[in-house]
């Protein structure tokens, strides 16, 4: 543009006389300093306006420069200033949902955060109860194991005491038994007397039988009542007309005829009676006994 205005001007110059105002203000501003030729003086044309060079250029200058500082302070205030109050308002309202969403975000992670603790505490708690509850169930089978290892070993006790004494009394019965059998003595052997020469015998006379005499009717009592069972001794065993018995507390006794039971008296006999051995004393009968 410059130099369209520099060539312009050099064509006006070539006629001082004709230029334009727009001609020397375009000169004005390219800068150039072209000295006028004084004028011939025409008699057909009417006088022309006279301009100094300097004057209008500088004119044409301030003229310039201000239109161009209201255009570009126009452009730059009136458009400029409404896209960047718009802008600044789209900016804030973006950091202002940007912030709201910011915050909804913390309270939605401080609530999960909350919820997480509290399904962490529950949680916890569930554990302890079960480790508690496991406790004490271990706690309760040890005891029944105790208690049940202390009675089977109770039971075995008895168990092993019982098969001590029924021994020691089957020991003691054997022991009784062979001593009573090497103290009997053997039976002596009887002599046979000879036979003697049989006279003869004189005629038998006969003898007149005696008259029955009358019996008394009616009921007699028995001489002796039935005797009653002793119920605190058990006959246990009878061997050589000798009785075992044996009393509730696991006491043995060897008796025979003549000798004395303790706390029932002065025994009468060793006797069968069906298929059982009694001993019969004073104060009653000894039977054998289940217990």
């Amino acid at each position: 543009m410059t130099k369209g205005i520099e060539a312009n001007a050099e064509t006006k110059a070539t006629a001082p006389s004709a230029m334009s105002p727009e001609a020397l203000l375009k000169a004005a501003v390219s800068g150039a300093r072209e000295l006028e030729k004084p004028a011939t003086p025409v008699p057909a044309r009417k006088p022309a306006f006279a301009l100094d060079a300097r004057l209008g250029g500088l004119i044409a200058g301030t003229l310039a420069v201000g239109l161009m500082l209201g255009a570009g302070a126009t452009a730059l205030t009136v458009p400029r200033g409404d896209r960047s109050v718009s802008a600044f308002a789209e900016v804030n309202a973006g950091l202002e949902a940007n912030r709201l969403e910011a915050s909804r975000l913390n309270t939605e992670i401080e609530r999960l955060g909350k919820t997480l603790a509290g399904l962490r505490d529950a949680s916890e708690g569930r554990r302890n109860e079960l480790k508690s509850s496991n406790s004490g169930v271990t706690e309760r089978l040890a005891k029944l194991e105790q208690i049940l290892t202390a009675k089977l070993t109770g039971i075995g006790e008895r168990v092993d005491q019982a098969e001590r004494e029924q021994g020691a009394r089957l020991a003691a019965l054997t022991t009784q038994v062979e001593k009573r059998a090497a103290s009997a003595p053997a039976p002596a052997p009887q002599p046979v007397a000879a036979p003697q020469p049989v006279a003869a015998a004189p005629a038998p006379t006969p003898v007149a039988a005696p008259k029955p005499e009358p019996s008394q009717t009616g009921s007699i009592n028995d001489a002796k009542a039935k005797p009653a069972p002793v119920e605190n001794w058990a006959v246990r065993d009878v061997y050589d007309g000798t009785a075992i018995l044996e009393d509730r507390r696991r006491r043995l006794v060897e008796v025979g005829p003549g000798d004395t039971v303790p706390g029932v008296g002065r025994v009468e006999a060793v006797e069968r009676r069906g298929r059982q051995w009694v001993v019969v004393t004073r104060q009653g009968v000894i039977t054998p006994q289940s217990w």
